[in-house]
């Protein structure tokens, strides 16, 4: 059975999209600062640090939904809206998951909506104590 994730109750469905589905196994998870109301990126995110946060705070919003946790995932692809934002989501993607270990990673440099500098996507694998 596949479940729809949506735990921040954002309008992503009027879209026609979610930012999570869990299955039996995996759970997939986007996340992005994006504001629907204004169609921006959000005020709070000041910097690509903050960006970042932002969106890694999603993604464990849709982790939790689903009984998984940011040790789960083992997949982040990330696209950055420069390279030269690099180094500073490096940071705060590092802060975020501590001393590791760290999933398998790609990083590209791509055009986002919104002015959105940082969009991530994350596969994690879902414990079997939670798996529907």
């Amino acid at each position: 059975m596949t479940e729809y994730l949506n735990p921040a109750g954002l309008p992503y469905p009027e879209y026609g999209m979610n930012p999570g589905t869990a299955t039996r196994d995996w759970v997939f998870a986007g996340g992005m600062a994006f504001d629907f109301e204004t169609m921006a990126r959000r005020a709070d995110a000041v910097t690509v640090a903050a960006e970042t946060r932002l969106c890694l705070e999603e993604i464990d919003e849709i982790l939790h939904a689903a009984g998984a946790t940011r040790r789960d995932i083992v997949k982040m692809t990330c696209y950055l809206s420069d390279d030269s934002f690099r180094p500073e989501f490096w940071t705060a993607y590092k802060e975020f998951f501590g001393d590791g270990p760290y999933p398998s990673r790609v990083t590209y440099s791509v055009g986002i909506a919104g002015g959105c500098r940082v969009e991530l996507d994350a596969i994690a694998v879902r414990p079997r104590a939670q798996a529907g």
